[in-house]
């Protein structure tokens, strides 16, 4: 490349990232205010960005920096999901989580498998890498749909759980299908599958609990100063993430999801800024990885499986899931209302995009039959399985009774006499309530004249989980010590959004009724 072809490419980076960046963000906006998933309005703007106008190339932009930019924003992306799965969801949930990712997992690759070989009628290997990418769900997109349905019960806690876990597991069902896929020798291919599991264990977890306890120890000592606990702790996240994918490929993801769901253990107020940067790192991650990846896909790729798409997307929604999702619950305590809503839910998102565009170029560097047919049947499954549950989760969750159609409910924390006072005006307005206080003597008065309380702090490590919050949208923090509202905001803030949590002081509690709609329909 001559100097001018390289100053001129360089000129353009700038812009088109500024671009992608803007396009990203404006895009979460349109998505927030129309009320869909952001993921599809991210989808479009790749795809408007990329292979309808074609003012995006990634990988003329990025070049062979692209998949190793990519990995270590599904690096992140990962650590924040594992950081923001605390133990006790685990430990509440763990019998059904675990068969999900294993057993159900194991169906759903068998059928996604033989469904892509037969509807697409591509090669038996490319349909089996197809089939090993299409194993994974993802918290960037579960989460949000929860927290947007926000069901009752523990599907909630299953869900976020199997799409924080199930991620590097299909990352090494990929690896371990592509390694079939290039091995000849039968015998060869079984030696090589249980070394690339056992390696991708024994490297992921040990690295990922050796580094999260080094991390982990240095926070609580206080080794590390305040201003630098962010940047330090993403230092950690990525040296050990590229450490790991040096002892074995695609194994690095297992380590960060382990240093995530290790740290989560520590309820402290470090690791909560830490949750809470990430956060908006992963919303700038997601909208950057989205485009891009969507911009690198072909529109006549896109045309040549758009129509087979459809059947193989009823046989994964119809077929794949509620499969997977029988499997795992047998002999479970879970109701049949529950386990049908956990067939509504497996969306595909990022970590689907950016596996499956790793793994076809190495399939067609292999030379391997279909390889580039992957990618784009993996972005119209992706768009399909969002489009599809995104609109079905929320009216089955209500017509399961998991859910409620109006959320404009309120959570008040405290029980006084004025807080009573406020719910039973609240009630007036057809505004369902829920008391919560720790004091015995507050809540049985507050049952007594006809009010929903529960005993319990609105501080409890379970509180969000535990709680009935069908048709509850906001809280009121009223109790009378002013720490305890704040921390009660803050957290309930992760629940309903900051802007419908506040706190009052009890005597200005009156006052607060004003804030709400006369009846529901006004909501």
């Amino acid at each position: 490349m001559t100097a001018a072809m390289l100053a001129a490419t360089e000129s353009t980076i700038g812009p088109t990232l500024a671009l992608i960046l803007g396009a990203g963000m404006f895009a979460q906006w349109v998505a927030w205010r129309i009320q869909v998933p952001s993921i599809i309005a991210l989808l479009i703007a790749g795809l408007l960005l990329g292979p309808v106008t074609g003012i995006v190339e990634p990988d003329e932009l990025l070049g062979t920096t692209l998949f190793p930019l990519v990995s270590l924003a599904v690096a992140l992306i990962l650590f924040e999901g594992g950081l923001d799965l605390p133990p006790r969801e685990l430990r509440n949930t763990g019998v059904v989580v675990r068969r999900l990712i294993t057993f159900g997992a194991v169906v759903t690759f068998l059928i996604a498998w033989y469904g892509a070989r037969e509807i697409f009628g591509i090669s038996n290997q490319a349909a089996m890498v197809l089939g090993a990418v299409l194993v994974v769900t993802g918290p960037t997109v579960v989460g949000p749909l929860l927290r947007f349905v926000r069901p009752s019960g523990s599907v909630g806690p299953i869900l976020r759980a199997e799409s924080v876990l199930i991620d590097p597991i299909g990352a090494t069902a990929a690896l371990i299908a592509f390694e079939i896929v290039i091995t000849n020798a039968p015998g060869e291919a079984v030696a090589t599958v249980v070394g690339v599991v056992l390696l991708t264990i024994a490297a992921g977890a040990g690295i990922g609990l050796a580094a999260a306890v080094v991390l982990d120890i240095a926070l609580s000592r206080f080794l590390i100063p305040d201003q630098l606990t962010v940047p330090v702790t993403f230092a950690f996240v990525v040296a050990s993430f590229v450490a790991t994918n040096e002892v074995q490929e695609e194994a690095g993801l297992l380590t960060v999801t382990v240093m995530g769901m290790y740290l989560a253990r520590r309820e402290s107020s470090t690791i909560r800024q830490v949750l809470e940067f990430n956060e908006s790192v992963r919303t700038l991650l997601i909208s950057f990885l989205f485009i891009l990846l969507a911009a690198r896909i072909e529109a006549d790729a896109l045309r040549e499986v758009a129509v087979p798409s459809l059947a193989f997307l009823a046989v994964l929604v119809f077929l794949a899931r509620p499969l997977s999702v029988l499997v795992s619950t047998v002999r479970t305590s879970l109701s049949w209302r529950e386990r049908v809503f956990l067939m509504t839910m497996a969306p595909r998102g990022i970590v689907a995009a950016a596996v499956s565009a790793i793994f076809a170029i190495r399939l067609e560097e292999e030379g391997v039959p279909d390889a580039a047919k992957i990618v784009p049947i993996v972005f119209l499954v992706i768009i399909g399985t969002i489009v599809v549950y995104g609109f079905a989760a929320g009216p089955a969750a209500r017509a399961l009774g998991l859910a409620e159609a109006q959320a404009n409910g309120v959570l008040i924390a405290g029980s006084h006499a004025i807080a009573r006072g406020l719910a039973g005006e609240l009630d007036k307005r057809n505004v369902k309530t829920l008391l919560v206080d720790t004091d015995p003597y507050n809540v049985t008065r507050a049952i007594a004249g006809g009010l929903r309380a529960r005993r319990m702090s609105v501080l409890a490590e379970d509180a969000s989980h535990d709680l009935d919050l069908r048709g509850i949208g906001r809280l009121l923090a009223f109790t009378s010590n002013d720490e305890v509202n704040a921390l009660a905001t803050a957290r309930f803030a992760r629940v309903f959004g900051r802007r419908e949590v506040s706190s009052s002081p009890p005597q200005l509690g009156t006052a607060a009724i004003h804030r709400f709609p006369k009846n529901t329909s006004d909501a």
